[in-house]
C-alpha cells in the first residue's frame, strides 16, 4: 500500500511538472508571436526607406553623339583610304570626354579617312557637326563627303553627290553641315550613310578631331 501511494505521488508530481512546462511554452510562443505582430504593424505603418538618387541632366540634350573617340573601337571605326598618317588618342584638344582623335600626318601627303557605323535615322536633327583643332600655324582644308549605301559596301567608285570643303584656321574649328544640304544633294537622305574626311596635301601636319554629332539647330558655324 505504501508503494502504491508513493507511485501515485510520483505520477502527480510528474503531471504537475508537465503542466507547468506546457503552460510556460504557451506563454513563450504567445509572447513571441505577439512581438512579431507588433513589429510587423510598426514596419507597415512607416514609409519605405527608398533612396532615390538624383539623375543629372544630360549635358547635350539635343545632341546625338556619333563618335567621340573615347574607346579603342571608336578610333578603329576610322578606315584608311590613303595617305601617310598615324592615328592616336590625345587629351590636349578633346571637346567631349577625355580624348580626341589625333591625326598626325605628312603635310605633303593627301590623306582620307572614312567611317560607316552610324545610326540610320538622322531625321529630327538639323546639322552634322564635329570639332577639328589645327595644331599648325598654317591654315588647312578638310573635305567632307557623305557617301551612300553602295559606298558602305565598297568605297569605290566614289559618290560625289555631296562633297564640301571647309577652311581650317590655326587653332579650334567647328564644322557644321546642314542636314537639308545633304538631303537636297541626294534627293532623299540615304538610309545608310558613310562619312569621308579628306585632308589635301597643303595645310598643317597635325589635327585633333572630336565630338562628331548630330544637333538640333540651323547648322550655322559657331
Amino acid at each position: 500500500m505504501r508503494l502504491f501511494s508513493t507511485g501515485m505521488l510520483n505520477n502527480r508530481t510528474t503531471t504537475y511538472i508537465l503542466l507547468i512546462i506546457t503552460f510556460a511554452l504557451i506563454l513563450f510562443v504567445g509572447f513571441r508571436s505577439g512581438s512579431a505582430d507588433i513589429v510587423s504593424r510598426t514596419r507597415a505603418a512607416g514609409p519605405l526607406s527608398i533612396r532615390i538618387l538624383a539623375q543629372p541632366s544630360p549635358p547635350h540634350p539635343d545632341t546625338l553623339i556619333l563618335n567621340d573617340y573615347e574607346k579603342l573601337n571608336d578610333r578603329m571605326n576610322m578606315y584608311d583610304q590613303g595617305g601617310d598618317y598615324r592615328l592616336n588618342p590625345g587629351r590636349d584638344h578633346a571637346t567631349h570626354g577625355q580624348y580626341a582623335l589625333v591625326i598626325d600626318r605628312n603635310p605633303g601627303s593627301n590623306m582620307e579617312l572614312a567611317t560607316v557605323h552610324f545610326p540610320r535615322q538622322w531625321t529630327g536633327y538639323d546639322a552634322l557637326e564635329f570639332d577639328l583643332y589645327n595644331e599648325s600655324e598654317v591654315p588647312g582644308t578638310v573635305w567632307v563627303r557623305v557617301g551612300s549605301q553602295f559606298d558602305a559596301r565598297r568605297f569605290y567608285p566614289r559618290s560625289q553627290k555631296f562633297a564640301r570643303a571647309f577652311s581650317l584656321r590655326p587653332g579650334p574649328n567647328t564644322i557644321s553641315i546642314p542636314i537639308d544640304d545633304i538631303r537636297r544633294a541626294f534627293g532623299i537622305l540615304p538610309a545608310r550613310k558613310t562619312l569621308h574626311f579628306n585632308f589635301p596635301a597643303d595645310g598643317g601636319g597635325k589635327y585633333c578631331m572630336d565630338f562628331l554629332r548630330l544637333v538640333k539647330h540651323d547648322g550655322s558655324v559657331k
